[in-house]
């Protein structure tokens, strides 16, 4: 509903707050945080833009004039959209600036124009190309020291029927390899090959009855809904099985496919048949267990800094011992995004898991200050 009683010769009642700010939304450093990244922003920067209305309520006409980046001191590079925007009676077209990868929860209309209805927009979720830049860095960084336990195909987590390596595990496999050759791999330029999203599922020989060791026969990984995950070339076995995963320990006539996906779906299912009929189809879900903060407290307010009830946003990866990585400034006051992330360099979690093992979790993290 329209809050403008024009009709009445009454003043128009914004939906939203206004900024007293006369640069705000006006100028690249001060544009309007909506946020989504790349695949999102331009549909967030639409419903703010068709919110708004000129000072009197007039309706107005926006065309995109494309995109820069900006690099502000002591931040990181953001996108910024620029829009052409008119109404009816305005001299001369004003330009406005959107940043496409922070997220103000208090969005407000540039000053000189008000809205018809209040801004709606829900904070955005982990930046999903963002995120998987910084679990590879983590698995380079991590990789190249530290060896990571396969994921067990059992949600039990004792690995019976085989295992599981998402693209953390596989990236932090190709680091510690090089490291181990003296060639470290260098996290802002990573290998090609590491650039691509992939996982390696493994079928294990299984006991049948009296029989030691029955070789799988078919490996399969179905989803329940939505689309079937795509398998990369063929099922892997012996010298090919050993190239995908070199000098890793696989017991004699194991299986392995390699899907284009970074891990597994809550919704898929692995498959395995054997070649003997003593032994029954395989039929393994997954079982996820979402993680929880353990311990997140506030953060304290810089000397110098006006006190605020406004949080920082912060996107973070929570790592498989539960500690907070790849920290990174996604919105909120900018004064405060270098103390936020110090503070959530400190807070702990208990971290997502797979079938009983831990596995990495983009999240995007709150910061009071007290």
């Amino acid at each position: 509903m329209l809050l403008f009683p024009l009709w009445l010769g009454q003043a128009p009642v914004s939906g939203c707050g206004v900024s007293d700010d006369p640069a705000f939304a006006t100028t690249k450093e001060h544009a309007v945080q909506v946020g989504g990244g790349a695949m999102s922003a331009p549909a967030r920067e639409r419903h703010y833009l068709d919110a708004l209305r000129g000072p009197s309520g007039e309706p107005i006409q926006y065309k995109r004039r494309g995109s820069l980046p900006l690099s502000a001191a002591g931040a990181d590079t953001t996108i910024l959209d620029a829009y052409e925007v008119t109404y009816p009676g305005l001299p001369q077209a004003a330009v406005l600036y959107f940043d496409a990868y922070h997220f103000d929860d208090r969005l407000v209309a540039p000053k000189g124009f008000v809205c018809a209805v209040p801004f709606a927009l829900a904070p955005p979720g982990p930046d999903a190309f963002r995120a998987l830049e910084a679990l590879r860095a983590l698995a380079i960084e991590q990789g190249s020291a530290k060896e990571f336990a396969p994921v067990s195909l059992d949600a039990d987590g004792s690995a019976t029927h085989g295992v599981l390596l998402d693209s953390f595990r596989l990236a932090a496999r190709a680091a510690r390899a090089a490291a181990a050759a003296g060639t470290r791999l260098d996290p802002k330029n990573p290998p090609r090959e590491m650039l691509r999203t992939r996982m390696i599922i493994v079928a294990y020989p299984q006991r049948c009855g009296d029989k030691e060791a029955v070789a799988p026969a078919s490996l399969e990984l179905a989803a329940a809904e939505g689309p079937q995950p795509r398998r990369d070339g063929e099922i892997a076995s012996g010298e090919a099985l050993a190239r995908l995963l070199p000098a890793m320990h696989l017991p004699p006539a194991a299986m392995g496919a390699v899907y284009l996906l970074d891990r597994p779906r809550v919704t898929d299912t692995v498959r395995i048949a054997y070649a003997d009929p003593a032994c029954h189809e395989a039929v393994l879900p997954f079982r996820y267990v979402n993680g929880r903060a353990l311990n997140a407290p506030a953060a304290a307010l810089p000397a110098g800094q006006p006190a605020t009830d406004r949080a920082v946003r912060v996107q973070a990866v929570i790592d498989l011992d539960g500690a907070v990585q790849q920290a990174v400034y996604t919105g909120g006051p900018a004064a405060l995004g270098d103390a936020a992330i110090a503070a959530v360099r400190g807070w702990t979690a208990e971290p997502l898991r797979l079938n009983g093992a831990p596995m990495p979790a983009p999240v995007v993290l709150s910061v009071k200050f007290r």
